[in-house]
């Protein structure tokens, strides 16, 4: 019989195309089609955008279009933040008023498989309350960290594509956004739901596509921004997660390196020290995080 369960599939947008936003809606309204087709757990479906644009993007009359097109698949909410929120801030401000019983915290670029909706939940169903994340696998580049094959079990979930009861995100507070703007939000989001007992699942045989910038060569092409948030959360991580050596090792190479983006990481950090303005600091006897070699957690394979 089907469930009357709810769920709110959730993005953030900045300056994205309004045609590669329209891209992901349409692969949701097939993925929930096909739900209520096969009657799975899903029976209200809500996709909820958060324009941190400086521009609305899309323009109202547009989402007014998407609201008419997708109306019999799901209900369409656009939010204008107003500001550049980041991600874990825009999540966050979009889980707020959620009454959907599970959240899909999703990039806009990510491109839902039909069957999505049916196969995700198998860790909820098969782990009750134990199952605290459920991550699908990214195509084209799937990300290196280890999972075990039997299991699922892995050390954190990215937050490309992360399925979470929304009563779970509520309890350990959501992303942490006064800390992280854009990169390692998911990892710390991740170490705090497994600090309550709960597992994450990594399902590689629920596939999503990641429409990610490539070389000719196939690697990744990470933009300026994207390489200071980087940085910058690596010292982030190290501290909040009671790791001095490592800190001090990561800073001294960054106030050393002759690279500006790791410079501007560094005394961004020292700034937030002399500030006062750094997290309360967790796992003091390293029983969930995990800092091997610069990663958070063993790798299958070096990309």
């Amino acid at each position: 019989m089907q469930s009357d369960l709810g769920v709110q599939v959730q993005a953030v947008i900045y300056n994205n195309e309004p045609w590669t936003v329209h891209r992901a809606l349409t692969s949701i309204a097939n993925a929930a089609r096909v739900c209520r087709e096969q009657r799975g757990q899903f029976e209200r479906f809500n996709v909820a955008l958060g324009d941190a644009s400086p521009q609305p993007v899309p323009a109202d009359d547009v989402v007014e279009e998407w609201r008419n097109e997708f109306a019999r698949d799901f209900d369409l909410s656009v939010s204008r933040f107003g500001f550049n929120s980041g991600s874990a801030r825009g999540h966050n401000l979009l889980a707020k008023d959620a009454t959907a019983d599970f959240l899909v915290l999703l990039n806009p670029d990510v491109i839902l498989t039909p069957n999505f909706f049916m196969d995700v939940m198998r860790p909820f169903n098969e782990l009750g309350d134990e199952a605290g994340i459920a991550e699908a696998r990214q195509s084209p580049i799937e990300h290196s960290k280890d999972y075990d094959v039997e299991t699922g079990e892995t050390s954190w979930a990215t937050g490309a594509c992360t399925v979470i009861p929304r009563a779970v995100f509520e309890a350990v507070g959501g992303y942490d956004a006064d800390t992280f703007f854009m990169y390692c939000d998911d990892v710390d989001l991740s170490w705090r739901v497994r600090l309550t007992g709960r597992k994450v699942i990594f399902l590689p045989d629920v596939p999503v596509f990641h429409a990610k910038r490539l070389s000719p060569t196939g690697a990744w092409q990470p933009t300026s921004a994207e390489r200071y948030y980087s940085a910058e959360a690596a010292l982030l991580m190290a501290y909040k997660w009671s790791q001095p050596a490592i800190l001090k090792r990561i800073l001294t190479r960054f106030t050393l390196e002759p690279n500006d983006v790791q410079h501007r990481a560094a005394d961004a950090f020292k700034q937030r020290r002399k500030d006062g303005r750094l997290p309360v600091q967790l796992d003091p006897e390293h029983t969930v995080a995990q800092f091997i070699e610069g990663n958070y957690g063993p790798l299958r394979y070096v990309m």
